[in-house]
C-alpha cells in the first residue's frame, strides 16, 4: 500500500526518501494564488526512477495544499512526450474529483472577425483553451468578459500555421503580463502584512501541447517576445509517440484531465508509416560537434535547442540594467549608449556613432545586455509539417457514494477508518476483520469527456475513420459528444455524415464555415462601426457580414448541432449540451435607437454644411494642388499595444488609384478587418496590393502580416495576370528575418516576397529603378530610426505624381522625420495619449496629440491622419495647434474609409463625434 503525504510550502520540486515508499515535496496551491505545476513525472535528478504525480486539490477551512503520490518506477521507459502517469481510472486520490460541475463553452466560430474555433473548458480553479488559438481569439474573449487568468493548458488542434496559431503570441503575452501583474499585487500584500516586499513569488506555468513545429513557431519570435516570470512548456505530438504507445494509457495528464491525443496523417502520407524501430535505426548523421548520431538523436537535440530558446523568452534572469562592453563600431542607435569618465564613473553617451560620423574613435562604450533570445542568430531547420492533432479529454472517474451504515454495520468504527475506505483503502475491525471499499461503496462513476476533431481537408478523413481509439472501451467509455472542426466542404463528406448518423451515443457539434455564419462576432466594435455610420454614412461603412448559413436547408433534422459562440456542453454532473448560453445575434435595431438625439442633430447640421455650394467651393480652391485627390485611406486598426473592445491593433491601408494599395504596419487579424470592410471585393483589393511597410518589431504592428502574404499569395494565384506578380515587404532586418524563418513552419507564399531592408548597413534611402515604379507605383521610399525601441522606424513613401505619405509607426516626436517627410500629401502619425498624459508618452517612448500636430506642422503636411490611440480612453483627444487654413487633421476609427480630398468634410463631423464619445471611457 502506498501512503500519501500532504505537500510541503517549499520553492523547489524534490524528493528526500530513497524507500519504496517516500514523500514528494512541492508548491502549495491556493485558491487565491495560482499554483506552478511542474510537468507531470518530472524526475528528481538524484533519484531518476521516482515519479511524482499532483492528486486533486482538498480545500478546506484549514487544509490549503496539493497532494501527491510518489513511489518507485521499475518500468521507465517513455519519452518525456508521451509519459504516462501510473495512476489507473478509479484510483483513489482522483476518485470523487469529478464530482465539481465542469463545462466546455465553445469561444469562437469562424467569422472575419475570430477565422478559427476555439473552445474554454472550465473549472472552478482551472481552465483550458482546447481548438485553435487563431488570430482574433484574445479580443473574443475581452468582448465575451472571459477572464483567462485561469487558463494553464493549450492544447491547439490541427496543423502548426498561422491559420490556427496566429492569434498564439498575443494571447501569451497578454497572459504573462496578467501574470507579472498578479505577482506584484502578491508582493504588495505581502509587504502590507510586514513581510518582505522582495521576496520570491511562485510563478505560474502555462504548457502548450500541439503538433509537430509548435515549439519552432514560438521560437522564431526570440527577437521580438521577450517577458520574464511565466515559465512556459510545449509539449509536442506526432506520429513518433503515437508509435511509442503500448496501451490505452493518457498521452497527458494532470489533476483536472486526462487527455489522448490522436496525431492524423493526410492519406498522401499516412499510407506508409514509419515503425518506431526505423525511427531509431536511421542512418548515422554528423553533428556540428563531428559527434555521430542518428536522425532521432538529431532532432531529439534540436528540438532541445528550441525549447531552451522559448524557456528563455518567458522566463530569463535576464536585467536591463546589466551593462556590457562593446566597441562603438558594434553599437546601432537607438541603443542607449554608456561609457566610463576619467573616474570610473558611468555616464551617458550622446556623441556620433561610427555610422553617422566614421572620422570618430572606435572607443570602448557600454550597452544594455540583450535578452538572451536575441543572441541566437538562426533557429535548427525545419520543414512544414501536415499532421492534425485532434484530442480526446476525460474528467476523472467519480468515487461511489460512501455508506456509513453499511460500513458501521460491518464493524467500522467511524473517524480515520471512514476516510481511509474512502480513499480506496482496507481497514481491519477491531475483531479482526477486514473491510474493502467495494463493500462500503457505491459502484463509481467514469468520468465524462468528449474529443475535438479538427480535419483541414478530405485527406483526413480516411486515416481519421480508421483510429483505433474508436472501438477502444478504455478510451471512449464516458465520451459523450464529439466537436468537429471541419475544413471547406467537409460537412458533406458522405463519410462523415455516414460516422455521425451511426455513432448516435455521442452528441455532435460542427463548427466550419459551411455550417457557422459570418455573423458580427465582436459587437463592442460592430457597434460603434453602426452609430458612426449614422454619422456619416460615406466614411464609415457597416462591416461585412451574414447571419445565414452557408449550407442549404436540409429536408429534415440534420444529426448535429451547429456550433454557436457561447454554446456550452456541460460535462458534469451530467452531460448536456446548453443552447440557451449561445451567443445572439447583434440586435442592430437596438443600436440605431440607442443613438442619443443632440449626436444625430449634430451630424444633420455637418452633413447640410458639407453639401453646401459654398463649402464645396473653398474645399475646390484649397486642395486644388493636391495629387491623388481620389487617394483613399482606410484605418483597419486604430487602438495601441493589444486588441480592445473597440479598436483593433495597427494597419493602415492606402489606396492610390493608378498606382497601387500601401499597407502601412499588419497588426493581428488585420486580415479579418480586410475582410469586413470589402467582403466579396477583397480579392480585387489584394491583387492592387504592392507594400507591406512593418515599422517596428512590437507585437501589435506585425503579427497579422503571414495571414496577409498568404491571402494575397492565393489570389493572385488564381488570376493568370497576377500570379507572375510579387508583394514587397518593407522593413528593419528583424523583420524580414522572422518572414524567412517563419516560412519553415509554413509555405504561406515567401518565394514571392521581395524584402527590402532598411537598416545601418543598407541605408535608409532606397530608390527605384523606372521598371519597379512601373511595378510598384513607387520612386522612393526614405526611412529614419525613431525613439522607440530597437529598430524603430519612421518612413516616407514617394509617388511619381509627387504624393507623397509619411508615416510614424510608433515614435517620440522626430526632427529627421519631420525632413523626410517634408511636403506630404499625408502624415499618419500616433497620439497614443492625450496631451495631459505627456509624461506617460515620454515615459513610453509615445506621441501625444499636439506633438503629432506639431510634426505635421514642421513638415508642412497637407493632410493629417491621427492613429494608434490608448486602448484605455475613447474620448476624440483635443486638437488645439493647426498648421494653416490648407492643413486638415482628422482622427482614426476602425473601418473608416476617407478619400484624401473629403478630410476637410470628416472634420465637419467632430462636434458630433466629440459628442458620440464624450462618455466612453473605457476601452477594455
Amino acid at each position: 500500500m502506498k501512503r500519501v503525504f500532504p505537500a510541503a510550502r517549499l520553492p523547489r520540486l524534490s524528493t528526500y526518501s530513497k524507500s519504496e515508499t517516500h514523500i514528494c515535496r512541492a508548491h502549495f496551491a491556493s485558491r487565491r494564488l495560482r499554483t506552478f505545476r511542474p510537468p507531470l513525472n518530472e524526475r528528481s535528478r538524484d533519484l531518476p526512477t521516482r515519479r511524482v504525480f499532483p492528486g486533486p486539490p482538498l480545500w478546506g477551512k484549514t487544509l490549503d495544499t496539493d497532494y501527491f503520490i510518489a513511489f518507485q518506477d521499475r518500468k521507465v521507459k517513455c519519452t518525456r512526450e508521451a509519459e504516462s502517469t501510473e495512476l489507473t481510472p478509479g484510483h483513489p486520490l482522483l476518485t470523487g474529483y469529478s464530482k465539481m460541475k465542469c463545462w466546455v463553452q465553445i469561444l469562437s466560430t469562424p467569422t472575419a472577425d475570430t477565422p478559427g474555433t476555439t473552445l474554454l473548458l472550465h473549472f472552478d480553479s482551472k481552465r483550458y483553451l482546447i481548438g485553435n488559438v487563431a488570430e482574433g481569439t484574445q479580443r473574443a474573449s475581452v468582448q465575451r468578459k472571459l477572464g483567462l487568468t485561469k487558463v494553464g493548458d493549450i492544447f491547439l488542434t490541427g496543423t502548426v500555421g498561422w491559420q490556427t496559431a496566429g492569434g498564439l503570441l498575443g494571447m501569451i503575452l497578454t497572459l504573462a503580463d496578467a501574470t507579472t501583474t498578479s505577482n506584484e499585487g502578491k508582493r504588495d500584500h505581502h509587504r502590507k502584512k510586514g513581510g518582505d516586499g522582495g521576496a520570491q513569488v511562485e510563478k505560474s506555468s502555462l504548457n502548450i501541447h500541439g503538433g509537430k513545429n509548435l515549439t519552432h513557431l514560438l521560437a522564431t519570435a526570440r527577437r521580438f517576445v521577450f517577458r520574464k516570470g511565466m515559465p512556459l512548456f510545449t509539449y509536442e505530438f506526432s506520429e513518433k509517440v503515437d508509435l511509442q504507445r503500448t496501451n490505452w494509457e493518457p498521452t497527458w495528464e494532470d489533476g483536472w484531465i486526462r487527455v489522448w491525443s490522436m496525431v492524423i496523417e493526410p492519406e498522401s502520407r499516412s499510407a506508409r508509416k514509419r515503425s518506431h524501430d526505423e525511427f531509431k535505426e536511421s542512418p548515422l548523421l554528423e553533428s556540428v560537434e563531428g559527434k555521430q548520431e542518428t536522425l532521432e538523436e538529431r532532432e531529439d537535440r534540436y528540438d532541445q535547442m528550441r525549447k531552451a530558446v522559448v524557456s528563455h523568452m518567458f522566463d530569463s534572469d535576464w536585467r536591463l540594467d546589466a551593462l556590457i562592453k562593446r566597441k562603438l563600431s558594434d553599437v546601432r542607435r537607438p541603443a542607449a549608449i554608456f561609457y566610463k569618465d576619467e573616474k570610473g564613473k558611468i555616464q551617458r553617451y550622446y556623441g556620433p556613432t561610427l555610422d553617422e560620423d566614421p572620422s570618430v574613435p572606435d572607443i570602448d562604450v557600454l550597452v544594455r545586455n540583450p535578452w538572451p533570445g536575441a543572441m541566437i542568430e538562426a533557429l535548427p531547420p525545419t520543414k512544414p509539417s501536415a499532421t492534425s492533432v485532434c484530442y480526446i479529454v476525460k474528467n476523472y472517474p467519480q468515487r461511489g457514494k460512501f455508506n456509513p451504515e453499511v460500513a458501521k454495520k460491518l464493524g467500522v468504527v467511524p473517524g480515520k477508518d471512514f476516510r481511509a475506505l474512502t480513499e480506496g483503502q482496507s481497514v481491519t475491525t477491531r475483531d479482526g476483520k477486514t473491510v474493502t471499499p467495494d463493500q462500503v461503496l457505491a459502484p463509481g462513476k467514469e468520468g465524462g469527456g468528449f474529443a475535438v476533431i479538427e480535419l483541414p481537408d478530405e485527406s483526413y478523413v480516411g486515416p481519421l475513420l480508421a483510429r483505433e481509439e474508436w472501438s477502444s472501451k478504455e478510451v471512449m467509455t464516458g465520451i459523450g459528444a464529439i466537436i468537429w472542426i471541419l475544413g471547406p466542404g467537409l460537412v458533406e463528406d458522405p463519410r462523415l455524415q455516414k460516422f455521425i448518423e451511426v455513432r448516435t451515443e455521442f452528441q455532435h457539434i460542427v463548427s466550419s464555415k459551411d455550417c457557422c455564419s459570418n455573423y458580427l462576432a465582436l459587437e463592442s466594435p460592430a457597434s460603434a462601426a453602426i452609430r458612426l455610420h449614422l454619422l456619416d454614412s460615406e466614411r464609415f461603412p457597416i462591416p461585412v457580414h451574414s447571419n445565414d448559413v452557408p449550407l442549404p436547408k436540409a429536408e429534415g433534422p440534420r444529426p448535429y448541432t451547429k456550433a454557436r459562440a457561447g454554446l456550452t456542453l456541460q460535462l458534469e454532473p451530467k452531460l448536456e449540451v446548453q443552447d440557451e448560453t449561445r451567443i445572439q445575434y447583434l440586435d442592430t435595431t437596438a443600436v440605431v435607437q440607442s443613438m442619443p438625439t443632440a449626436v444625430l442633430e449634430l451630424a444633420k447640421k455637418a452633413r447640410e454644411e458639407v453639401m453646401s455650394a459654398e463649402f464645396q467651393a473653398k474645399l475646390d480652391e484649397n486642395q486644388q494642388d493636391i495629387p491623388s485627390k481620389d487617394a483613399e485611406v482606410i484605418t483597419l486598426g486604430t487602438g495601441s499595444a493589444l486588441p480592445s473592445k473597440y479598436r483593433n491593433v495597427s494597419a493602415t491601408l492606402l489606396r492610390v488609384p493608378g498606382f497601387g494599395s500601401y499597407l502601412f504596419d499588419c497588426g493581428e487579424n488585420t486580415l479579418g478587418q480586410l475582410k469586413r470592410v470589402f467582403g466579396d471585393k477583397l480579392p480585387e483589393v489584394l491583387r492592387d496590393l504592392k507594400v507591406i511597410w512593418i515599422s517596428h518589431l512590437h507585437a501589435d504592428h506585425h503579427l497579422g502580416t503571414a495571414s496577409v502574404i498568404r491571402a494575397w499569395t492565393h489570389t493572385t494565384l488564381k488570376d493568370e495576370s497576377t500570379k507572375g506578380n510579387k508583394l514587397t515587404v518593407a522593413s528593419d532586418d528583424g523583420m524580414i528575418n522572422w518572414l524567412k524563418e517563419y516560412c519553415e513552419v509554413e509555405d504561406y507564399g515567401q518565394d514571392r516576397v521581395e524584402h527590402i531592408i532598411l537598416s545601418p548597413p543598407n541605408g535608409y534611402d532606397h530608390q527605384f529603378s523606372p521598371e519597379e515604379t512601373q511595378s510598384i507605383g513607387l520612386t522612393s521610399i526614405q526611412a529614419c530610426p525613431v525613439e522607440h525601441c530597437h529598430g524603430a522606424l519612421a518612413v516616407a513613401f514617394t509617388l511619381p505624381n509627387g504624393f507623397k505619405v509619411a508615416y510614424s509607426g510608433d515614435c517620440r516626436p522626430s526632427q529627421r522625420f519631420a525632413e523626410i517627410g517634408q511636403g506630404a500629401t499625408l502624415l499618419i502619425h500616433e497620439a497614443t495619449f492625450d496631451d495631459e498624459l505627456q509624461s506617460d508618452a515620454y515615459a513610453k517612448k509615445h506621441s501625444t496629440t499636439s506633438e503629432a500636430l506639431e510634426i505635421g506642422k514642421k513638415m508642412n503636411a497637407r493632410r493629417i491622419l491621427l492613429t494608434h490611440f490608448s486602448q484605455r480612453y475613447q474620448k476624440i483627444p483635443v486638437m488645439d495647434s493647426h498648421g494653416g487654413k490648407d492643413q486638415v487633421a482628422i482622427v482614426a476609427f476602425d473601418y473608416m474609409r476617407v478619400k484624401l480630398g473629403d478630410f476637410a468634410k470628416l472634420e465637419a463631423f467632430k462636434p458630433a463625434l466629440v459628442k458620440l464619445y464624450e462618455n466612453e471611457e473605457d476601452g477594455n
